[in-house]
């Protein structure tokens, strides 16, 4: 009884990606795959439907099937990889909020035109292979053209893609906020990138000296020095070409900089902790500038692993303050900036998110002005 049902659900997960991929051919769309590993415990198993109830609902009922014993799949039709990417990512970190356990190794990989069945599944299962193999929690991805585990040389491959599509997308962050402006590759040699950007904003590159590259076939963002610029030929020049395995852009919500000092106190216990002030702000996560001092005690006594409160008041649109507060994780410490995972409730979550699109939109209006002023 098993191995039918087994045959039956192997042509069954074949006929879906197979009719996946001949739809992408013939309508000139694409697609990501996605592989990750459960491993089901059937005593148990009205959890592991919740979770699998959860996990499609997140992804907005896309398509999830099992393939094997304890992994499955997760095709995201239409989807980019830098959007799939961050999919995954925001719903590991939801998954280890609302359940308490980690979704160790995931696999993923974007359809190209010519693959087949095999070579498509096969690409999947080296990144999976490679996620189960590693030491490190965290997702591994490539595409046909572009494998960023595999030494090779980088400008070879570069030209190589851009060759091939020649449309970029350029970020910045202006105060936490992510700028974002299309752009042509207009010609590559040597490592070095000339680009054709947009004539009105071009002078906002003249303030900045980096930038972020997003390649629909690179699934790495880049980070380049900006060289040059030219406002006569609104033309930007890039050097330094760096692929990054993780960048500001992979984060799920936005985050911003106070206008003013935010003050915010980490409680233990309901204990105050340390104080801090607020350097960016999102819906999932508040990065603290603390002491030294502060950060040497959270290490000494042991503290960097428990859950705390924290709290702190933001600015409303009618200009009063609303109290936030919300069960907080450290995510990460480096010098003397505490990165935390919140989490917030309903009510809270609304609060944030009224005070982002309040700074969001100051900040745009600031940046125009800044533009008008510069052109």
């Amino acid at each position: 009884m098993s191995s039918h049902y087994e045959s039956v659900n192997t042509y069954l997960n074949r006929g879906i990606v197979e009719a996946n991929i001949t739809f992408a051919k013939a309508h000139q769309t694409s697609f990501c795959i996605a592989k990750f590993g459960f491993e089901v415990d059937l005593e148990d198993g009205f959890f592991f439907k919740d979770l699998i109830a959860f996990i499609h609902t997140e992804l907005g009922f896309q398509t999830l099937l099992q393939q094997g014993n304890d992994t499955f799949l997760i095709i995201l039709r239409d989807f980019k990889i830098h959007y799939a990417k961050k999919m995954l990512k925001k719903l590991e970190h939801n998954i280890k909020q609302n359940f308490k356990i980690e979704i160790k190794n995931i696999g993923m990989t974007l359809f190209d035109a010519s693959d087949s069945y095999k070579s498509l599944l096969d690409r999947l299962d080296k990144y999976y292979i490679m996620s189960r193999l590693s030491t490190r929690k965290k997702i591994f991805y490539g595409t046909l053209d572009f494998d960023f585990y595999e030494t090779q040389n980088k400008n070879d491959v570069l030209t190589s893609i851009l060759h091939k599509e020649k449309a970029v997308t350029l970020y910045n962050l202006y105060n936490g906020i992510s700028i974002k402006e299309e752009a042509n590759i207009a010609k590559f040699d040597e490592g070095i990138a000339q680009l054709t950007v947009n004539a009105p904003k071009i002078f906002y590159y003249t303030k900045e000296s980096f930038t972020f590259i997003q390649h629909d076939r690179i699934p790495n963002i880049i980070k380049a020095k900006i060289i040059k610029v030219d406002p006569a030929k609104s033309l930007l020049v890039l050097a330094n070409l760096e692929f990054l395995d993780a960048s500001p852009l992979d984060r799920s919500y936005t985050r911003v900089q106070p206008q003013k000092p935010i003050n915010a106190t980490l409680l233990l216990n309901k204990i105050k902790c340390i104080d801090g002030n607020v350097d960016t702000l999102s819906e999932s996560s508040v990065v603290l500038h603390v002491k030294l001092v502060d950060i040497e005690k959270l290490i000494h006594k042991e503290l960097v692993d428990k859950e705390f409160d924290v709290s702190f008041q933001i600015p409303t649109v009618k200009g009063f303050l609303t109290m936030i507060s919300a069960k907080a994780t450290i995510f990460s410490i480096i010098n003397e900036t505490i990165v935390l995972n919140i989490q917030p409730n309903t009510f809270m979550k609304t609060k944030i998110r009224q005070y982002v699109a309040l700074r969001q939109n100051g900040l745009l209006v600031d940046l125009k002005q800044q533009l008008k002023h510069l052109s």
